[in-house]
């Protein structure tokens, strides 16, 4: 029993950052699924650790320690997630799949609209930068811990409520033996969570809806990129809610 829960752990932990952690060749779609139980657990100890950061980052200039709380930021976990999160806004933006289009803008010799890799990342990133120097500035260090905390709360819930795209293994395996009563548990201790982030997590709460509701009408349900993506976005929106009403 305590080798399936550490095993768990540690597929979470290789699904969701670049943390270091003992290899985990292969696993099952039950185990993907039973790992999702960690998936606030991982985020409250990235946050705590990215508080922890910019908590000893104080004195020096915001701007700066917002670079780099960042960088660490983005090699704990968003190298994992850019190039979904990439891929992903292309479909939700110019709709249907990027390999079709791909094709029709071809055949009609016309340009591709897309962002790219690098335009999503310059993009996140500016967002995420400008909200961390403000949440520095006044040392509002429980909201950066409660970003990726609730990112990945959340996406829990997107993942469990949402339907898989049709096709999508890789999203069908995490609805396998799916945490329904973790993830209620979950739900009601981030009440007090709630209570205290306020606007903010109302703000990546409707943004969740948003992306639901665009995954349902592109690509059909959940996708696998769409899992990385979702984090991305909601950190980036909780972030910048958060340093609007500091």
């Amino acid at each position: 029993m305590m080798k399936a829960v550490l095993r768990s752990f540690q597929v979470a932990l290789r699904v969701l950052t670049l943390l270091p952690a003992p290899p985990v060749s292969a696993f099952s779609a039950e185990e993907k699924g039973r790992g999702l139980v960690w998936f606030p657990v991982i985020g409250a100890l990235m946050g705590g650790l990215l508080a922890l950061t910019a908590w000893r980052l104080e004195s020096i200039e915001p701007m700066l320690a917002s670079v780099i709380l960042l960088t660490a930021w983005l090699f704990i976990s968003e190298l994992h997630h850019l190039d979904a999160l990439a891929r992903s806004i292309n479909v939700w933006f110019f709709g249907g799949d990027s390999a079709v289009a791909e094709d029709e803008a071809e055949a009609a010799q016309l340009p591709i609209p897309h962002f790219g890799v690098m335009g999503v990342m310059a993009l996140v990133m500016m967002v995420k930068f400008s909200a961390l120097s403000v949440l520095i500035e006044y040392k509002l260090w429980l909201y950066i811990m409660m970003a990726p905390l609730a990112a990945r709360l959340l996406v829990v819930a997107l993942i469990g409520f949402t339907p898989s795209a049709p096709g999508q293994t890789l999203a069908q395996d995490f609805r396998s033996e799916f945490p329904y009563v973790s993830l209620f548990i979950w739900l009601l201790l981030a009440l007090p969570m709630a209570l205290v982030a306020g606007i903010p997590l109302l703000g990546v709460f409707v943004l969740l809806l948003l992306i639901r509701l665009r995954l349902k009408q592109t690509s059909g349900g959940l996708t696998w990129e769409s899992i990385g993506a979702s984090i991305v976005l909601l950190e980036a929106v909780g972030l910048f809610v958060a340093a609007l009403t500091a």
